[in-house]
């Protein structure tokens, strides 16, 4: 039987290590915390090899004393609290004295800092465990070097993710500090480029702008809600400006990033007479509370904060969003109609051509001497009784039978003793991402007349540079125009002019997941034949309808689009019958 021992300080430093430094972007979140705590008025960032080659982050703050300054990579040192009581009222980021000494135990740490009372400043040097201490004459400040992270917990490498994720998270971290402090400027480089520049500013509005981009503050609603124990400064989504996913919903209590399970359920409450299907707003929600109301110490990395009254201030935010929604605002047609009706001029022919369905002039085809034209409203009570003949599939017995279209959104067909009901943007888009699929990604692209610029937010266009050539194999031609600013050459054939922003938009989304190479190409199928199908409210054509029935009942199509949602349901004579009572 094992004997009870007590572990040795440098492996508890190391257990202790891996509840605080997650990945390189912990170790610049808690560096940036220090910086901030001291009051810096710059913070500089730099990173090789997605951090973990070398970190360096360096600040004009107060700065650490040469006496003090071995004391900062031992474990529970700070100069933040003093004893208990100091735990009942935090207004910094830092305060267990945790930070520094996990940092030390797995990598190689310089540290140099000079005060501005002392004529010489230290320098520390950490490595293997072995501390060395010599003078410094540098200007007032702190520069923390980290080298070899996770040098001796390999382990802990084995779990990070790709070098790209890595750094984008590297990136999400510093942008995020930077949001609630503006009056400080922030930079980063990578690998010795400069990726962020963020001078200092006056006010929130002004940081937002140099994050997000002047579209997307315009975007935003401002408002306030307070009372003797919160005050509450959000900026929220206006009606027609909402997003694929829930990155941008920030909340910082008291300057400090915090997640927070329910704000997105309680924004989603407030929008939901506005917000389409699958999309979420946008908010960055900036929280000032007594220090004594929260507690910040109940989770390792500080990413969790226990709050006086959960319900309170769940309410004060779900009020804050309505308050902004409330403004006089006019709501586009487009928040609840994804796509504007085109009129269709297309009829496919027997073989269906690739991308069947396309908005683009086509001559259309005589068929039985009656031209199709693409006018048919698609009301179920202007039922088409052309029958036509189809391949024999495990699913229609022969010939079936167009009623028309219901709801602008589903296509009815009678096929013998059954009637199927069909999605037709999801079948569509089904039959668009298995043509894409079928010719290995190869997308027809068109060069653009009139090229597109888009101005995005710092983090979305460095993600968009990274990631050109992808665009490239998709059809997109992309290249950098300006600061933060990119301009689309070419685009491929199949989509709209009207959707390109959306299209790129969303595909950045789909980076941020953070999928490998060839899962994000299939990804980019997807999003492509979901932009370029047809949409709920579109109309159809005869012909429309006659080639997307056969290619759903000939048995041949996956019966889902690529998201996964089924597109064909079919409802037997029988089934009928049995509900009107006449079996």
């Amino acid at each position: 039987m094992n004997r009870i021992i007590h572990l040795p300080d440098h492996l508890k430093n190391i257990i202790a290590a891996g509840e605080v430094v997650e990945g390189p972007f912990s170790v610049v979140k808690e560096l940036m915390e220090n910086s901030i705590d001291a009051s810096a008025h710059s913070v500089d960032v730099a990173v090789y090899d997605c951090g973990l080659k070398k970190i360096t982050v360096r600040d004009d703050g107060a700065g650490i004393l040469r006496d003090d300054i071995t004391l900062s990579i031992q474990e529970h040192a700070t100069s933040k609290i003093r004893d208990s009581s100091g735990l009942e009222k935090i207004t910094t980021f830092g305060f267990r004295g945790e930070a520094l000494s996990s940092i030390a135990s797995i990598s190689d740490i310089v540290i140099l800092s000079k005060t501005s009372g002392e004529s010489e400043g230290a320098r520390l040097v950490s490595s293997a465990g072995e501390v060395t201490v010599s003078g410094f004459a540098g200007t007032q400040g702190t520069t923390v070097i980290v080298e070899n992270l996770f040098y001796n917990t390999p382990a802990r490498k084995k779990f990070l993710k790709s070098k790209k994720t890595e750094l984008r998270n590297i990136r999400d971290t510093v942008l995020k500090m930077a949001l609630p402090a503006y009056n400080i400027s922030f930079t980063l480089e990578v690998d010795s480029k400069r990726e962020i520049t963020l001078p200092s500013v006056n006010s929130y509005d002004e940081r937002i702008r140099q994050v997000f981009g002047t579209q997307v503050f315009n975007s935003l609603y401002s408002d306030e809600l307070f009372d003797l124990k919160v005050k509450l400064k959000g900026y929220l989504s206006k009606p027609d400006f909402m997003k694929s996913s829930r990155n941008m919903q920030y909340l910082y209590i008291n300057g400090r990033p915090v997640e927070n399970r329910f704000l997105s359920f309680h924004l989603s409450r407030a929008y939901d007479a506005v917000i389409p299907r699958g999309k979420y707003p946008a908010a960055i929600i900036f929280m000032e509370i007594d220090p004594e109301l929260v507690d910040v110490n109940i989770h390792p990395a500080k990413r969790e904060v226990k709050l006086f009254d959960q319900k309170y201030i769940d309410d004060m935010i779900y009020n804050l969003a309505l308050k902004s929604l409330n403004k006089p605002h006019s709501v586009p047609e487009t928040v609840f109609k994804t796509h504007e009706t085109e009129k269709s001029t297309v009829t496919a022919d027997e073989n269906i051509n690739s991308y069947t369905f396309s908005n683009r002039p086509q001559t259309i085809p005589v068929r039985n001497n009656v031209a199709h034209s693409g006018s048919y409203s698609g009301n179920l009570f202007d039922a088409v009784n052309d029958e036509i003949t189809v391949n024999t599939g495990y699913r229609s017995t022969g010939s079936f039978k167009i009623l028309g279209t219901v709801f602008n959104t589903y296509i009815l067909i009678e096929d013998n003793d059954r009637l199927h009901l069909i999605d037709f943007h999801a079948a569509h888009e089904r039959m668009i991402y298995d043509r894409i699929s079928e010719n290995s990604g190869d997308i027809e692209s068109q060069e653009l007349m009139f090229p597109v610029t888009m101005e995005l937010p710092v983090s979305e266009f460095l993600l968009v540079m990274e990631n050109t050539e992808i665009y490239r194999k998709t059809g997109f031609e992309i290249e950098e125009f300006s600061d933060n600013t990119v301009i689309i050459r070419s685009v491929p054939v199949i989509i709209g002019s009207d959707k390109i922003e959306e299209l790129i938009k969303n595909m950045i989304d789909n980076i941020k997941d953070g999928l490998k190479s060839n899962d994000l190409k299939e990804r980019f199928y997807s999003v492509i034949a979901c932009h370029s199908a047809k949409r709920s409210g579109d109309k159809l054509s005869v012909s429309d309808m006659e080639s997307l029935g056969r290619e759903v009942l000939n048995g041949s199509m996956e019966l889902r689009c690529p998201h996964g949602r089924p597109f064909l349901f079919t409802i037997n004579q029988n089934d009928l019958e049995r509900m009107f009572k006449r079996l």
